[in-house]
């Protein structure tokens, strides 16, 4: 996930054709604009095949990232040159980047000639088995249309967001459940209840794990980091002052859809000293506003560990989340037209 300390935005080129007026007063049927097939990596989180500047690679679907995303290495693999940019984005472990690049870029049958990429520090790992994996897809990108995740069929679809709102669940389901959700720069922000608390939860498919803020920990649920049932599981950046903790809960529901016995992995809010210390403006167009009450980590983040479990549909215009289990069948005849 990134946060974003500068509202300078860079020239990213949408990849579908603007809707005409007599179709945004109609009410069609769901229309794909691009399907691939979906990866999962050893890390439990989802890849899909992109080309940059025509070369095939692989991506992470980062809906808790803010712009789309190279690493260093596809960068040099594709001399690809580097500017600094004075849009800063900010990891959960205090990193940071400004450089950027430029290429074509592909996703299925959407395309861009002269695409912006930032360019990822070296803090991040992308999956170990997937050899081609080049960086992530950000909502920067995604939020222009509608996401589907069908993690049963293992496929990535991109919806036209022209469509009668709620008229979204294509696929055969015994139960749907339809959650408001806040955006925010392209953040997605659901109300979710652990152990009886009600939470703000970041949805974030670039999560492999869950994780909760430490402090919301200590203030809210009365843990001790280091005690028995808070053990220590690790460092950021492996420093000593930033330790990683973990403890499970007895439930975490969301919208009436309840994951038991939740093991969260609870870590200091690094973002928020970070971004605190920027000497950039906040602007409008970033994740974060004109006040610091955002600047910093989620109350909670929920990762893949916890939305594997889920077919997810995104619909970004409406602010809406429509999931089901990944169980459930999903009729040929069922799927929106291409």
């Amino acid at each position: 996930m990134r946060w974003a300390t500068r509202a300078v935005l860079l020239s990213v080129v949408l990849l579908c054709a603007a809707l005409s007026a007599a179709a945004k007063d109609s009410c069609p049927p769901l229309a794909i604009l691009s399907t691939v097939n979906i990866k999962l990596g050893i890390d439990g989180r989802v890849y899909v095949p992109v080309k940059i500047n025509n070369v095939p690679k692989s991506m992470l679907v980062d809906t808790g990232g803010f712009f789309t995303e190279i690493t260093q290495a596809a960068a040099e693999e594709l001399a690809l040159s580097a500017r600094t940019s004075r849009l800063a984005l900010v990891g959960i472990a205090g990193d940071t980047t400004r450089k950027v690049v430029r290429a074509n870029f592909a996703l299925g049958n959407l395309r861009a000639d002269g695409m912006d990429l930032m360019v990822m520090t070296a803090t991040h790992r992308l999956a170990p088995d997937l050899p081609d994996a080049a960086g992530i897809l950000a909502p920067n990108l995604l939020q222009n249309y509608d996401l589907d995740l069908d993690l049963g069929g293992r496929k990535l679809n991109l919806i036209s967001q022209n469509h009668c709102n709620g008229r979204v669940v294509y696929w055969a389901a015994r139960r749907i459940a339809a959650v408001p959700v806040e955006i925010s720069g392209g953040h997605i922000f659901v109300p979710v209840e652990l152990d009886g608390q009600r939470l703000k939860a970041l949805l974030d498919t670039g999560a492999g794990i869950s994780l909760l803020n430490l402090d919301v920990a200590t203030r809210l649920f009365g843990l001790m980091p280091g005690a028995a049932d808070t053990p220590v599981a690790g460092s950021l950046l492996k420093s000593q002052n930033a330790q990683i903790y973990t403890h499970t809960f007895r439930s975490l529901s969301l919208e009436g859809v309840t994951v038991a016995n939740p093991k969260l992995r609870l870590i200091p809010d690094l973002v928020r000293s970070k971004v605190s210390r920027s000497p950039d403006r906040w602007g409008g167009g970033t994740r974060i506003p004109s006040s610091g009450a955002d600047t910093g980590l989620s109350d909670l983040i929920i990762g893949m560990d916890v939305l594997r479990h889920f077919h997810l549909y995104i619909a970004y215009k409406e602010r809406k989340l429509y999931l089901t289990a990944v169980s459930e069948p999903l009729p040929a005849s069922g799927r929106p037209k291409q």
